[in-house]
């Protein structure tokens, strides 16, 4: 009975501990997943925001901005509709832009409606958004209580500033937006298998 107790004990360390999936060293993208089971990637910023006053080691949020310029339908045919660079040159039409708000700056994994919860801004929630060509708002899709929506920092590497993760999200589509395109672009944008490696960027507010 004991060697059986043990066994199981010894599963259950080895199960905690079991190395969490990370992107890819030579992907080409800090940012890759599945969108509705289509590969999605994209260009992402880790932004530390803070006052002038304030040391960075005091500021422990973060927020994740991921960008790409995949097509999408009804996006017309405006400037490079048919790129797919993931903007990691930086030289790209943007068509699609993923925000994630109040990241705890630590390890573990916390809830989007937690995260939706801290703001302290109106508006300032995780979302989805199609862009046209110009940067306007064509449809927008917002966490409503949907699951699995949550994310994971999985490794902070204090000397670089570089941060790893996982991210798993349930979006729907936002209704309030008054001009969203009318097409077949489906009522749900699901992220399965998000990965990111990035380093923080700080922003000083003035």
């Amino acid at each position: 009975m004991k060697t059986i107790n043990y066994c199981v004990f010894f599963f259950l360390i080895g199960a905690g501990c079991a190395r969490q999936p990370r992107l890819s060293t030579n992907s080409s993208f800090n940012v890759t997943s599945k969108l509705n089971d289509s590969t999605w990637y994209g260009t992402g910023e880790l932004l530390r925001i803070k006052e002038s006053t304030q040391q960075p080691d005091n500021v422990r949020k973060l927020n994740l901005l991921v960008y790409t310029d995949i097509d999408y339908p009804g996006m017309g045919n405006g400037p490079n509709p048919n790129t797919t660079t993931g903007c990691a040159d930086g030289d790209c039409t943007r068509t699609q832009i993923l925000m994630i708000y109040n990241i705890p700056f630590k390890k573990g994994r916390t809830t989007l409606a937690k995260l939706n919860k801290r703001t302290t801004i109106k508006n300032e929630q995780a979302n989805l958004s199609y862009v046209g060509n110009s940067g306007g708002l064509v449809k927008r899709y917002i966490n409503q209580g949907a699951k699995p929506s949550w994310i994971r920092v999985t490794k902070i590497d204090q000397a670089t500033g570089v941060v790893e993760g996982r991210f798993a999200i349930s979006f729907k589509e936002d209704m309030t937006v008054y001009n969203r395109l009318e097409n077949g672009m489906p009522e749900t944008a699901q992220f399965t298998g998000g990965l990111f490696r990035i380093k923080i960027k700080d922003v000083i507010l003035k």
